[in-house]
């Protein structure tokens, strides 16, 4: 019973599992590359600005895709 509410809780934080993988991915090599390899903030900025929402719209479109598949509900 525990183990079924820890994974609705989840579940409302992430639905789409792909999607919250690669937001981990951005933010965490624009991370290392903005510490470790002296990359301007101006420019860890700019990519997060583009690849934040590509990672949406990226899941948008395979949901749409998946739905599209499943056909119409009855």
């Amino acid at each position: 019973m525990i183990g079924e509410i820890a994974r609705q809780l989840v579940g409302l934080f992430v639905d789409d599992e792909l999607l919250a993988a690669a937001i981990l991915a951005a933010v965490g090599i624009i991370a290392f590359l903005t510490f470790f390899s002296g990359m301007p903030a101006w420019a860890a900025g700019l990519l997060l600005a583009v690849s934040l929402p590509a990672a949406l719209a990226v899941s948008v479109l395979r949901s749409a895709r998946r739905a599209r598949q499943a056909g119409p509900k009855a």
